[in-house]
């Protein structure tokens, strides 16, 4: 235990142990099972299993929907991030029309939560501009992701 290489299965065990504390308490553990999922996923992504990281990931922005609808503000930025990052693992693995959409989707929480915040949310929405950019690049959408780009240098 500890080492990077044990990271999945810690995270796979905690995922786990959520699992079974929602059947007694949805409400209090259902965040704690979206966060360790993103955790997962983004250890998986780290080793090369991008498969697995994307099914995780979007085992948690489904999650992540659902608490949205309790609490807006709270979860909005983690459905952003989380966004991003499976955009990124579908990439990885050449699914670039897929990750458009989950990148399109964080773009535009982001660009709520910078105008709401700037000082904030401004670094995080130049990071989705810039994964946003770089898929349509890889769709041959050179001119939008020069304008994507273009927004993501403001």
């Amino acid at each position: 235990m500890g080492c990077l290489g044990d990271t999945p299965l810690v995270t796979e065990e905690a995922v786990a142990i959520y699992r079974e504390l929602i059947q007694t308490d949805p409400g209090r553990y259902r965040p704690n099972l979206a966060t360790s999922l993103t955790f997962l996923g983004g250890s998986l992504a780290a080793m090369g299993r991008h498969t697995d990281a994307v099914h995780a990931e979007q085992e948690a922005v489904a999650i992540y929907r659902e608490l949205i609808q309790s609490d807006h503000v709270r979860y909005r930025p983690d459905l952003a991030a989380l966004l991003t990052l499976l955009g990124v693992s579908l990439s990885e693995m050449g699914r670039h029309s897929d990750a458009l959409q989950a990148e399109q989707e964080a773009v535009t929480i982001r660009r709520e939560l910078a105008q709401a915040n700037p000082g904030r949310h401004g670094r995080e929405l130049a990071q989705a501009l810039t994964n946003l950019a770089d898929t349509l690049s890889e769709l041959d959408r050179h001119s939008e992701a020069e304008q994507v780009r273009a927004e993501g240098n403001r």
